[in-house]
């Protein structure tokens, strides 16, 4: 069992959380084996080698990653787009989380991913948790791409 490290534990439970947990979330890499849902418990994980943007300085030597879980509670139901599942371990860049609100604390959680690939998830109110786990390892690569992927404004 891996320890939890000092990496961060995030929590967001309003859509300016989420705003937060998807910044710290930019450019995880992760695959669909990593991914979960589990329809009698109401919840869906994602473990993914986030990198570490709160210790970044500008430069690769100050690049790291390290592993991360991100639980999402009271999930209704989960629908992809885009989404190649026939591989579990193809490489998925994830770029973005983003939120449509609904009515009664209800809500559309998308996580998007490279490639124009989402997942949709229904949620009966925001309820996610984000825990690094281990240690750190330094990385070459600083994730960039463009920004303009929230399919919540769609």
């Amino acid at each position: 069992m891996a320890a939890v490290s000092n990496g961060l534990k995030l929590s967001a439970n309003v859509t300016d959380d989420v705003t937060v947990l998807s910044a710290a979330m930019e450019g995880s890499i992760t695959s669909s084996g990593e991914m979960s849902y589990s329809s009698s418990a109401r919840h869906f994980t994602l473990t993914s080698s986030r990198f570490m943007w709160e210790t970044f300085k500008e430069s690769a030597a100050s690049s790291s990653r390290i592993r991360s879980g991100l639980y999402i509670a009271d999930v209704l139901s989960v629908k992809s787009s885009n989404l190649r599942q026939g591989n579990p371990t193809d490489v998925m860049e994830l770029l973005s989380i983003s939120i449509d609100a609904g009515e009664d604390g209800a809500a559309t959680v998308f996580l998007n991913f490279a490639n124009d690939a989402t997942l949709s998830l229904s949620v009966e109110c925001i309820n996610m948790t984000l825990t690094d786990v281990g240690d750190p390892w330094a990385t070459d690569h600083i994730p960039t791409h463009e920004t303009n992927d929230d399919k919540s404004s769609k």
